[in-house]
């Protein structure tokens, strides 16, 4: 049996277009509304999609870190067996259902123009809310309902369009507000290696300081709370994410993950010889790939006054 052509591989929603196919059916590209664009490139993965079609079990987690990863993409992510669960987990999915409600208003709060005009979220966009399926989001505009942050909702044409009430727009204000006020730079990368440790102290720290912020590392600080909590708690007050891939730890991944979701911005750095070694496709990010303090220094002073400051 062969993948559905018109059904995409991972979240088994209807695609626009049929899979694209090459080399024989061995690379498949997929432009899904939901997932984004993506090829996969394993035989075997094309195996192990084609029995979950079959099976009707959907992989609604990879659905929402491939639309993740590919928002803004000028490249396809590269679906392998190997880097497939890497990508899934690259992606942190929120248990909280209210960090859910707080996307939703965040995501409003982007696309709102005036105060009597009607926001409008197009089925495709809820994997971006971290939202698996309709049900769920029900649920959510439902839970935003009775908190009286938006009036009543209504499906048109595979779009949700609701009203901002204004608790909405309060809620909206005092989420802008922490973070635009914020000068705290939350910084993702290795801790306990000496040499990424000068690179810290040398190249990240005065960097920031120049641009008017302060950096803050998870393991410089002393706190009593259980250290994922503390980590969520200090990227939401983050004014941005620098986040460092050298030597591929997977709490990077995660940090950088979760900033994305909160629509924070994430700066990417890697040393250059170890770019090659990323575990799944953050090409489509603009990396900034360094070879010494110096020239990391130089290059995050000009990034963060060029897309932050």
């Amino acid at each position: 049996m062969d993948l559905q052509q018109n059904i995409c591989p991972i979240c088994h929603r209807e695609l626009i277009e049929n899979l694209r196919k090459r080399d024989y059916g061995n690379i498949v590209h997929v432009a899904c509304a939901y997932c984004g664009n993506f090829k996969i490139t394993s035989h075997v993965l094309l195996s192990v999609l084609r029995d979950r079609q079959q099976n009707n079990d959907p992989d609604m987690d990879m659905s929402i870190a491939l639309r993740h990863l590919s928002s803004g993409a000028a490249d396809e992510i590269d679906l392998k067996g190997e880097n497939y669960e890497k990508i899934k987990g690259s992606i942190r999915i929120p248990s909280d259902p209210l960090e859910v409600l707080d996307l939703l208003m965040l995501y409003c709060g982007r696309k709102a123009t005036r105060f009597n005009v009607g926001i409008t979220v197009p089925n495709s966009d809820i994997p971006l809310l971290f939202v698996h399926d309709d049900n769920e989001m029900q649920a959510v505009l439902v839970m935003a309902q009775e908190l009286e942050y938006i009036g009543q909702y209504h499906s048109e044409q595979n779009n949700y369009v609701f009203t901002l009430q204004v608790k909405g727009w309060e809620r909206i204000i005092q989420l802008r507000k922490v973070r635009s006020q914020s000068k705290q730079v939350f910084v993702a990368m290795k801790f306990g290696d000496p040499d990424l440790d000068k690179v810290f102290e040398d190249a990240i720290v005065p960097a920031v300081e120049l641009c008017g912020y302060h950096a803050y590392r998870i393991d410089k600080v002393q706190h009593n709370d259980k250290i994922c909590d503390k980590i969520i708690s200090e990227i939401k007050q983050s004014a941005f994410v620098i986040a460092d891939f050298t030597s591929h730890r997977g709490g990077v991944y995660f940090e950088a993950g979760f900033a994305l979701g909160l629509g924070i911005p994430v700066i990417w750095t890697c040393r250059e010889d170890d770019f090659t070694d990323l575990h799944f496709d953050t090409r489509q990010y603009n990396h900034i790939k360094w070879n010494s303090t110096v020239e990391l220094m130089q290059s995050l002073v000009n990034r963060i006054q060029a897309s932050i400051s």
